[in-house]
């Protein structure tokens, strides 16, 4: 995955709005109270940590005008809480219909960076009717991950490890999805994370993408005592990241 969790042009399910209403609110909890401990405006506080600009399909620079006038109407003092749900929602039905990105299930991937880097992203699709991580679903994981795999390496010669960035990584259920090396290679980031993406928010989701309420309220009791120079850390799950060798993938995977 990419530090943020997603890929850039990443085709949002379609979740009813209603559905999606109290994660939008929680966001916005989020992005209000970041905003009265770091002394920012509602508006640049929504930008760097909630992933509305993902869920409402405006990333990269197609969407930067519309953002920015998101951002704008959204971060008019004038509003209450009720008109900025109101606001998310309207736009999130009006959101730019994407392209479908190249995926096979559950799992897709960036292509390889200068250094030989395969990024690696979990975003299960919206027509799944049960968890994807249940034990009853990891043969059809692991055969995603052959075909992803098998895919790599017929087209992308050029890759030499694989990485990934989640939350994820803290559920034995993922983790055993890869070859033994990466998922004993897990550690916590130490750099500054990026909020605008699902590689944290997903932990507040279940399979379905409705909100998990035991994880809104410990989010909403750990904002309490947000730090202004790390937000992130005010989830109950850090996120986590991976990486191994790519012939380890082959050797399980193809």
């Amino acid at each position: 995955m990419r530090g943020d969790g997603t890929r850039p042009d990443a085709v949002v399910p379609r979740q009813g709005t209603v559905v999606l209403e109290e994660y939008f609110s929680l966001q916005l909890s989020f992005a209000e109270r970041y905003a009265a401990v770091a002394g920012l405006p509602l508006g640049a506080s929504i930008a760097h940590c909630t992933n509305l600009r993902r869920r409402l399909n405006l990333w990269g620079p197609a969407g930067a005008n519309r953002w920015n006038d998101f951002i704008a109407r959204i971060g008019d003092p004038k509003n209450d809480r009720r008109d900025a749900l109101s606001l998310c929602t309207q736009w999130y039905e009006d959101r730019p219909r994407l392209a479908a990105a190249r995926s096979f299930g559950c799992f897709s991937f960036d292509p390889p960076d200068v250094s030989g880097v395969l990024r690696i992203h979990f975003v299960p699709p919206g027509t799944l009717s049960a968890s994807p991580l249940a034990s009853a679903n990891i043969g059809a994981r692991a055969q995603e991950l052959c075909e992803l795999f098998s895919h790599v390496r017929r087209k992308e010669p050029g890759v030499l490890s694989v990485r990934g960035v989640s939350w994820l990584y803290n559920l034995e259920a993922y983790r055993r999805l890869f070859p033994r090396s990466y998922a004993m290679s897990v550690q916590a980031i130490d750099v500054p994370l990026h909020l605008n993406g699902s590689s944290t928010w997903g932990q507040v989701l279940n399979w379905r993408q409705g909100v998990k309420p035991e994880m809104r309220d410990a989010l909403l009791a750990r904002m309490t005592t947000m730090s202004p120079e790390a937000p992130w850390q005010s989830f109950p799950l850090q996120v986590l990241t991976a990486i191994g060798d790519v012939a380890d993938f082959y050797d399980r995977f193809t």
